[in-house]
């Protein structure tokens, strides 16, 4: 009887070691899928990020555009720019709203799959800005939620990328490309000529607490996640409004409502907030007691002084945060990719390129983007296309590597900046270099030289906490950095 216990318990002992073992082993295998870790939780200081072990991280990116959120010019829609908020209005009419977003599944599994995560990390980039909007997660224009199966929010196309940026051992940068209301007059926005985000009325108002509570909604799910990077608030805010019409405090308003709205439940992210075309229209983030933030701006100029002007401005004002590119792409044959990617090296600059893929006829000769496609067969019409037709196109064909797609342009120029290329000095790190810039002219190789005490700048810098004072030094200071900036580089 007691051999017969032993036996047992001895097989009993053995079954638990054996499941020790394969414990271990899953739990190993797991290990090795996840690239990022508590440790490199990223977090900003002064005029640079840095990682949890004290690491200074250059973060070398590519914007997922097309992907949550379409633009016709390189997506296979025909919708005459209007945006996505137009496309789903037609396919909900015609095929009802399941059906809409069915499509937009679809689509969406197929545009974006795990093996471009993969592809990404192994061309050499370390982050990939990611943009979304609201109709992603709400199913009307009421702030109607969409649920899980569990009646919670679903974040699931997020939570997904993020999973595979930590796989993968990139960072995500989330970025709310259009807001409810229309942040901007543009289609990329979601619609086109309907904006009405920054009205002063109740609906306005109405549209700016829908999006903070959306980042309160994100922040919560994403709290102390490591793979995040950092929140992108708002897509080039005002873009497309008449100069008369921008009025840049009341983007300053929203970005410190859905700031408070992050920091309550997620206190250690960085967060990046746009000047749209410029770093110098955003705040001092002392007025507003920001920390831990990142100022960005977007550039598609022609010129190389136009690419080296924006640096000088945003670097002028003095704010000591880390400055970003968030898109860029040199609009004529006067400037080239390389010459950008060089300044903003140079000037310690992050960056995420504009954009991953396209698709129409001429993308796969362009350098908008690493893969083009050869043709415009996929591309959707969604008046007359059938759902099944619409279903057909939007299907494995869009995918990266389907055969429908060829390297393009863009990574022969950034492939030499990738995975560690070093930077040269940054001539914008002090108030003195500042100065130099300015006064100096330009030499072989693109350095500059000078010596120039610059008036405003210290003015500025003394008067900028003054009310309306400070923001009036600020405009002309940044008018003459511009002006002169531009007379050095003609």
């Amino acid at each position: 009887m007691k051999q017969t216990a032993t036996r047992i318990l001895s097989v009993f002992l053995a079954f638990l070691c054996a499941l020790s073992v394969f414990s271990v082993a899953v739990t190993a295998e797991d290990a090795q899928n996840i690239s990022i870790t508590a440790e490199d939780a990223l977090h900003a200081e002064g005029s640079k990020i840095y990682n949890a072990k004290g690491e200074e991280v250059f973060l070398r990116g590519l914007n997922l555009g097309g992907w949550l959120i379409q633009e016709d010019w390189f997506t296979p829609v025909s919708n005459n720019a209007q945006g996505d908020l137009y496309t789903l209005g037609v396919f909900e009419e015609r095929f009802g709203l399941e059906k809409a977003y069915e499509l937009f599944n679809i689509y969406q599994d197929n545009w974006i799959t795990e093996a471009d995560f993969k592809n990404i990390a192994d061309m050499g980039f370390n982050c990939v800005r990611i943009p979304f909007w609201y109709r992603n997660f709400q199913s009307d224009d009421n702030g109607t939620w969409i649920l899980d199966e569990n009646g919670e929010i679903d974040l699931s196309r997020l939570e997904w990328a993020v999973d595979m940026c930590r796989k993968y051992g990139i960072y995500a940068i989330l970025d709310l490309h259009g807001a409810n209301g229309a942040q901007g007059n543009s289609g990329h926005a979601g619609i086109k000529n309907s904006y009405h985000f920054f009205d002063r009325t109740e609906k306005g108002e109405w549209y700016r607490k829908q999006a903070a509570e959306l980042w309160e909604v994100i922040a919560e799910r994403f709290a102390g996640d490591p793979a995040v990077a950092m929140f992108d608030l708002l897509n080039e805010p005002m873009c497309g409004v008449p100069v008369q019409n921008r009025i840049y405090s009341y983007i300053w308003e929203f970005y410190d409502m859905a700031y408070d709205k992050i920091r309550a439940k997620d206190p250690d992210r960085m967060i990046t907030m746009i000047g749209t075309w410029s770093a110098d229209k955003l705040p001092n983030p002392k007025k507003y007691g920001w920390t831990n933030v990142v100022y960005q701006y977007h550039q598609y100029d022609k010129n190389e002084s136009d690419y080296t002007t924006r640096i000088a401005a945003g670097w002028a004002c003095g704010y000591n945060v880390p400055m970003y590119a968030g898109e860029f792409y040199p609009v004529s044959d006067k400037v080239t990719l390389e010459f950008a990617i060089k300044a903003y090296d140079a000037n310690g600059m992050i960056w995420t390129l504009w954009t991953y893929k396209g698709y129409n006829g001429w993308a796969a000769n362009s350098d908008w983007f690493l893969y083009g496609s050869t043709s415009n067969e996929l591309t959707v019409d969604i008046h007359n296309d059938s759902y099944e037709e619409i279903a057909r196109k939007w299907g494995e064909g869009l995918q990266t590597n389907s055969g429908n797609f060829t390297e393009a342009g863009i990574y022969q120029t950034a492939k030499q900046f990738l995975p560690d290329a070093t930077l040269e000095n940054a001539p914008f790190n002090t108030q003195e270099d500042i100065d130099n810039y300015v006064a100096s002219a330009p030499k072989t190789g693109g350095s500059y030289y000078g010596r120039m005490t610059c008036f405003f700048c210290k003015s500025y810098q003394s008067l900028a906490s003054i009310p309306i004072i400070g923001d009036i030094m600020r405009q002309i200071h940044s008018l003459i950095h511009t002006f002169q900036t531009r007379q050095n580089m003609k």
